[in-house]
């Protein structure tokens, strides 16, 4: 495995297009980490395994129906170009966010099983000169769908090195000035070279005036005003600092360009006010798909501010005997149960020879340091895989080929294994073990590329993965909160596992599930007595997996039923925790509002075989007069209609197996949906 010393910068012709889609993704009010009813599930309406595997992970994780995506028209292909990944995935899956009304709360894309994970990225770099060899032109489907930005923009800056800046960099990224042209950023640097502070001072004073998040341009700009000897606007502008987000105080007090300050009593009260966060790495904090991040990473709902991204992972891999169908089911049932475990076991850093080890050693101090002082044990490890009976909590390691059976040791539930390797995300038959082969063994999520990385550690996770994820990220954020260029990565496993985090739970009172509402609801939200919860600090309101009322907490929430209210409607309530991790909880419930005739249901068995090879009947047994009932299965609405005793008879294909829901909607004769009924749940066994 190649490993070049040097990278040299190549898309400088790529300006940013942070504006577009804008108004799909912009909201009035950014939240950050993720929970299930934020996440679309795609699904390959073609493949029994997909619609299987959707199935179960529907169930398990409590996704909304409105939430899952079907997709129809998917190539039987491991690989897919880039254009046709935008016209038959990408492009699809965000007209149905926007379509579905969800543009306001959605931070992540979760694939099921059998679509490709493979993305050709040729013809969008085929105008792109000197492109350095290690930049391989094959993406990931789940990183092509994080930096969908780029991506819908035919823009290749995504295979850039640096294109994810809501991932943690080293402090100093703060203080990178990106701003303006390639010209004058070299023009302003030049005067800070050079001592010419106050030509510096007022750049960066413009600088600021344009910037949604400025408060490390302040900071530089205190800093040029104060060696130009104008103290008060060095004062004013360092007050600025620290009031919009400076944390370092070590870096006011240690930095000599200050020293004429020091006796100066506001200097000192901005410098006791300042928080003492130390300046070594950027902390990981929830993820928010309506921020815009920079290249400095500071982040801002404005898009003018820079690009916002799309966490993606896939569910599993069941093509060319990477893991069965019920393998790939028991790891999605084991994950989510290991939510809020904390699991006590060790986090293993493999130290060999190999360049697939080296290249990230250099980083195991920093998150051994991290996870110690969230009182995890560590351990460096001069072996591949951990000594036999080993509980491992989270490995980073670096082999070719493995055989974890082997090793003797066991991957906790809720575990993250990342392996660096060359072809550990190629999923079509090749050398080298399959990043499947750890969520066989346990692991909650895995990673590895999609074609050849050139042991590049910008390509892979850096072993703080282990540590955003002891802090108490889902999985999927802790692996973006961990990679600089994740065009290449392929992630699989469960993206809302979090053992580690300490959820704002409560216990809903005033209402019970399938209760009848009439006219006024007075709901409360009672603090949890379980000693793993935290304070909320937000509360979401839901109807059928779409916002309605999002606040402050507050402990009591009255809600009016209005008068032409008809039919079932799930309510769904989410709580949200403090920054900076900002860990989500969620309940829902089925409520029936208007007359008892108007309550519909649908008679269905609740298991069911297909062996006999007969079509699935299900009967709706009072259909209101003047209407029709149709079926939905997930949020797609079924071409099948009923006879003249309200029977349906489905073909089973359409639907997949294991836990199914299907919802009777009650339509006026020309097929409009008037109103809903309470879904049913149907287990289909092979």
């Amino acid at each position: 495995m190649p490993n070049p010393k040097m990278l040299k910068p190549f898309l400088a012709c790529y300006p940013l297009l942070a504006c577009y889609l804008a108004a799909l993704l912009l909201a009035q009010c950014a939240l950050g980490g993720t929970s299930a009813s934020q996440w679309i599930l795609v699904v390959n309406g073609q493949s029994q395994n997909s619609l299987t595997l959707a199935n179960h992970y529907c169930l398990l994780r409590d996704i909304p129906a409105r939430n899952v995506v079907i997709l129809n028209d998917i190539p039987n292909s491991n690989s897919i170009s880039i254009d046709d990944f935008r016209k038959l995935i990408l492009s699809p899956v965000i007209e149905q966010i926007e379509a579905r009304q969800l543009t306001n709360h959605i931070q992540g894309v979760a694939y099921s099983c059998d679509l490709p994970t493979a993305i050709d990225l040729q013809s969008d770099l085929k105008n792109v000169k000197d492109l350095p060899k290690v930049l391989t032109p094959t993406g990931s489907i789940n990183g092509m769908t994080y930096l969908f930005r780029w991506v819908m923009q035919n823009d290749p800056s995504y295979i850039g090195p640096d294109s994810n800046w809501y991932a943690t960099h080293d402090a100093a990224s703060l203080l990178k000035i990106f701003q303006g042209t390639p010209e004058s950023i070299a023009e302003l640097q030049k005067w800070i070279d050079e001592d010419q502070n106050e030509q510096a001072a007022k750049r960066l004073d413009q600088l600021r005036s344009e910037s949604a998040n400025s408060y490390p341009l302040d900071f530089l700009a205190a800093r040029q005003w104060a060696m130009a000897g104008d103290s008060k606007k060095a004062i004013a502008r360092l007050n600025d600092a620290v009031r919009k987000g400076w944390r370092y105080r070590s870096e006011i007090l240690d930095d000599p360009s200050f020293d004429a300050l020091r006796d100066d009593k506001e200097f000192q009260r901005i410098v006791s006010k300042c928080p003492n966060e130390e300046f070594k790495v950027l902390p990981a904090k929830g993820f928010e798909a309506r921020n815009f991040f920079a290249p400095n990473c500071t982040e801002s709902t404005n898009p003018k501010h820079g690009v916002s991204y799309l966490l993606s992972m896939v569910l599993s891999h069941t093509a060319n005997n990477r893991l069965t169908l019920n393998e790939a089911i028991t790891h999605l049932e084991r994950s989510s149960l290991a939510d809020f475990t904390r699991p006590s076991g060790t986090f293993f850093f493999s130290k060999t020879s190999d360049v697939r080890t080296t290249t990230r050693e250099p980083n195991f101090q920093i998150a051994i340091d991290e996870l110690k002082k969230l009182k995890q044990n560590t351990q460096i490890i001069e072996s591949v895989l951990p000594p036999v009976g080993s509980s491992v909590a989270g490995i980073t390691f670096g082999v070719s080929d493995f055989d974890w059976n082997r090793s003797g040791a066991k991957l906790l539930p809720g575990s993250l294994a990342d392996n660096l390797t060359s072809l550990g995300g190629v999923m079509t038959p090749s050398s080298q073990t399959k990043a499947t082969e750890l969520l066989r063994f346990g692991a909650a999520a895995a990673s590895g590329t999609v074609a050849e990385p050139y042991a590049l550690q910008f390509k892979f996770p850096l072993p703080s993965l282990h540590a955003h994820y002891a802090k108490g990220l889902t999985a999927a954020e802790s692996f973006y909160a961990s990679i600089q260029s994740p065009y290449q990565l392929l992630i699989l496993g469960d993206p809302l596992c979090q053992p580690y985090a300490t959820p704002p739970r409560f216990k809903l009172s005033g209402c019970k599930d399938r209760q009848s509402l009439t006219d006024k609801i007075a709901l409360e939200f009672l603090p949890s007595e379980e000693d793993n919860s935290c304070d909320s600090v937000q509360l979401t309101w839901l109807i059928d997996g779409k916002i309605q009322t999002q606040t402050n907490f507050m402990s009591k929430l009255t809600i009016d039923v209005a008068p032409e209210d008809r039919g079932a409607y799930e309510w769904r309530f989410i709580t949200k925790g403090p920054k900076p991790i900002e860990t989500r909880w969620e309940k829902s419930l089925w409520v029936l509002a208007g007359p008892e005739e108007t309550h519909v249901s649908l008679d269905a068995p609740k298991r069911w075989s297909r062996k006999d090879g007969q079509r699935l009947k299900l009967k709706v047994p009072k259909i209101p007069e003047g209407t029709q009932i149709r079926l939905r299965f997930h949020w797609n609405t079924l071409e099948a209609q009923h006879d003249d005793q309200g029977q349906f008879e489905l073909d089973p294909n359409l639907l997949g197996s294991g836990p199914i829901r299907l919802q009777p909607l009650v339509c006026d004769l020309d097929g409009n949906i008037l109103y809903a009924g309470l879904p049913s749940q149907i287990y289909i066994e092979d």
